[in-house]
């Protein structure tokens, strides 16, 4: 294959959703400048729909069993297909990518887009993370980071690798077209001309902090929440929200598209106790809808508080509920903050610059 156009295999592992989407676009994005042949490997019950070829391979979620037949199963993929570049997505992709294709002297690049946090998870995971980000840092050529705040962590854990960790923020690229007018969604949930419509895009886990909240929501009288996502915690964060916001909150499950809902809303809302820098977030900018969320990990990256956006402290709920009702309210700053978000995201979060930083890696690896 030409230098030009290296031969590359995306790997990730399973995806709630943001990783998934990111890959998809990045391949299609790719192949339709010219710019790489791509393939994907990845598991077959992704939510999103993947561009082709595509491999199945399925990468464990725990750390001990499986991983020797998901090595097997992507070293026979990239020796069969002759790539010049792996590109593995997420701490087990990048350590089974990396090892798979470390007997056949192929460039591997991995994308950390999360941390585990021992807030979080407690801190025996989270230490036992600490060991993969490592190992996956060891198997990799390259590894690019979604936020400063990963970069400067993976810098500190491993230190001798720090001239190979580069923060590169991942474009979005353009708004997706509608497939539903505000109108058309606000009927469909039945809300009234008074409502105001607060959406979240979220994965039904403790990280999301999701009854934070419920309980502001449960402040603004003339607010209704809808959450897009699903997750292991949903029958319990139904039954929370009902006791903390009977009849507010309306839980809508996956959407393989979030952005018409986005689009309808009159805010994006985000009460995590750590996030990256989400692409539902940059999709609310796009599309020109405020955003109010907690100021932690990648977040004070993408919005900058009463500048671009409202960032409030974590586990916070009336912080959250106060932000909110100033977005919700209206008025000329609202539009100052969308205005600005948009400023901010094209010029640092550009798409262009994404794919010229990938391209230029995957082609020194070709050469």
């Amino acid at each position: 294959m030409s230098v030009d156009t290296p031969r590359v295999l995306q790997v990730l592992g399973r995806s709630a959703g943001g990783i998934a989407r990111h890959v998809a676009f990045l391949s299609g994005s790719l192949r339709e400048r010219g710019l790489a042949a791509v393939e994907i490997a990845g598991p077959p019950d992704l939510p999103v729909q993947m561009p082709r070829p595509f491999h199945e391979v399925t990468i464990p979620d725990g750390p001990l069993f499986g991983h020797r037949s998901a090595i097997k199963r992507l070293r026979h993929i990239i020796e069969q297909g002759d790539f010049d570049v792996v590109h593995a997505h997420g701490l087990r992709a990048g350590i089974d990518a990396g090892t798979a294709a470390r007997p056949l002297s192929v460039t591997v690049l991995l994308t950390v887009h999360n941390l585990v946090r021992a807030d979080i998870t407690g801190s025996l995971k989270a230490r036992l993370y600490r060991g993969a980000e490592k190992l996956a840092v060891r198997r990799a050529d390259r590894v690019f980071c979604v936020s400063e705040e990963i970069g400067g962590h993976l810098r500190a854990t491993v230190p001798h690798a720090a001239d190979r960790i580069e923060v590169l923020y991942l474009g979005v690229g353009a708004a997706p077209e509608s497939t539903a007018t505000r109108a058309e969604i606000r009927d469909e949930l039945g809300l009234d001309d008074r409502t105001r419509l607060v959406v979240t895009a979220s994965r039904l886990a403790s990280q999301k902090a999701l009854p934070v909240m419920f309980e502001a929501i449960a402040g603004l009288p003339d607010a209704l929440l809808a959450v897009l996502g699903e997750g292991p915690l949903e029958a319990e964060l139904r039954a929370v929200a009902e006791r903390l916001a009977p009849g507010r909150v309306r839980f809508l499950g996956f959407r393989d598209t979030v952005v018409d809902h986005i689009r309808a809303a009159d805010a994006f809302c985000l009460s995590s106790v750590w996030e990256g820098v989400p692409l539902a977030a940059q999709e609310a900018i796009l599309v020109g809808t405020p955003i109010v969320a907690t100021a932690v990990g990648g977040m004070p990256e993408l919005i900058e508080d009463r500048v671009s956006g409202r960032l409030v402290p974590k586990n916070d709920a009336a912080a959250l509920r106060k932000a909110l009702s100033e977005v919700l309210g209206g008025g000329d700053i609202v539009g100052t903050y969308t205005e600005r978000a948009r400023m901010d995201l094209l010029e640092r979060f550009s798409t262009d610059k994404m794919i010229e930083r990938l391209t230029r890696a995957y082609r020194e690896a070709g050469s």
